[in-house]
């Protein structure tokens, strides 16, 4: 297997925007990329909708989808923080608990002992944010705040898609990453119920069968559903 470098994970993310824009397959990368990079213990995207507040967009692990979801709950947490500042927020240990209150403790109880977050730019404004996760014994590299950044920047093109899109496009933008988000977790929950696996698992069953298909998550997902929906038709 080729070596994951910082290069290669640029690479990765606009090639995908460019032979084939699909911004679940292009978040889904480019997480997992970070995760593999910075390094991490998982890695997740938030945005903000511009209407309806917070939405989550992508992350690499179920554990760390239930933290997001939490700050999303509670409007608390060091990806909120960080879209709220426009800045990089860091935090260990207990500075975790004591700044985020009921967020921060279940950021230790699953087990990670430090948590970075990037604010997502766009002309001025912040769309959105990435968090990082750390967990015991792992050492981020050098330049880890760096990478930090370019991911988060990678992710905003991969929402926006270009340079010269007008805010109500961009906003359009936000809507189809969100809708396409939404269907990938209804299509993890249907794997999950049928094949009697978790969701972590109802996920990598998702990728999988997107590559085997050589389609994207979200034409996969759109399979998976339109499948459940004519079983129960069936009934």
């Amino acid at each position: 297997m080729t070596e994951m470098t910082t290069e290669r994970a640029v690479a990765e993310t606009v090639a995908a925007m460019v032979r084939h824009y699909d911004s679940g397959d292009v978040l889904d990368g480019l997480v997992r990329n970070c995760v593999a990079l910075y390094p991490a213990a998982a890695v997740a995207v938030l945005i903000d909708d511009g209407r309806r507040g917070l939405e989550m967009l992508s992350t690499s692990s179920h554990r760390a989808e239930e933290l997001e979801l939490l700050q999303i709950q509670h409007d608390r947490g060091p990806c909120v923080e960080s879209m709220r500042t426009a800045t990089m927020v860091s935090a260990a240990g207990e500075q975790i608990s004591d700044r985020w209150g009921v967020v921060g403790e279940a950021i230790l109880a699953a087990g990670y002992v430090a948590v970075h977050a990037y604010p997502m730019h766009w002309r001025g404004h912040v769309l959105g944010g990435l968090n990082v996760f750390l967990s015991p014994g792992t050492e981020p590299r050098e330049d880890a705040h760096t990478l930090g950044h370019l991911f988060a920047d990678l992710a905003t093109m991969a929402v926006t898609h270009s340079a010269d899109l007008p805010e109500g496009v961009v906003a359009a933008r936000v809507h189809e990453a969100i809708s396409a988000r939404s269907m990938v977790e209804q299509a993890k929950g249907v794997l999950a119920y049928r094949e009697n696996v978790g969701f972590a698992e109802a996920h990598q069953l998702l990728r999988e069968l997107a590559e085997q298909r050589g389609v994207t998550l979200s034409e996969t997902a759109h399979h998976v559903l339109q499948q459940a929906q004519r079983a129960t038709e069936s009934w």
